[in-house]
């Protein structure tokens, strides 16, 4: 199982971040140890566990039909598997996230988060863009 590139290839300036893409998606990497004073963000102890977590910003939120469009990422978010929908408030940038404890991460793991995290953007985007006419956010390399 390859992506293609090596990992030095796709790392970014800090340390713990690599960014991919997928057709016109950036995909970002990001891997980190869970400290204590962020322990209370986690449903169990999880202390100095591995996080891993893929970003993939793919639209920015409409202005015409706002609640409405807030309304169905809640609902996109109940069936989504493995991954959720997010948004931040500045811009209005919706992303894909998906974050999970990694005790023993392997290569498998991450390449099945890229290709939930890849999907879903993939596939909103486009839905978004056709009810919504989104503006969609492309890759910047």
């Amino acid at each position: 199982m390859s992506l293609g590139i090596t990992p030095e290839q796709s790392r970014n300036d800090e340390e713990g971040q690599w960014t991919i893409y997928s057709e016109e998606l950036e995909l970002y990497i990001d891997l980190w140890s869970a400290g204590k004073e962020r322990q209370g963000l986690y449903y169990f102890e999880a202390e100095e566990q591995p996080i891993l977590q893929i970003i993939s910003p793919f639209c920015q939120a409409p202005q015409e039909k706002y609640k409405e469009f807030l309304e169905e990422l809640l609902d996109i978010n109940i069936g989504m598997m493995k991954a959720n929908l997010v948004m931040r408030e500045e811009g209005g940038v919706v992303c894909v996230k998906y974050r999970d404890i990694v005790p023993e991460l392997k290569k498998e793991d991450v390449v099945s988060a890229l290709n939930c995290v890849s999907y879903y953007a993939e596939l909103l985007s486009k839905a978004f863009f056709d009810k919504y006419q989104v503006n969609l956010l492309h890759r910047m390399d």
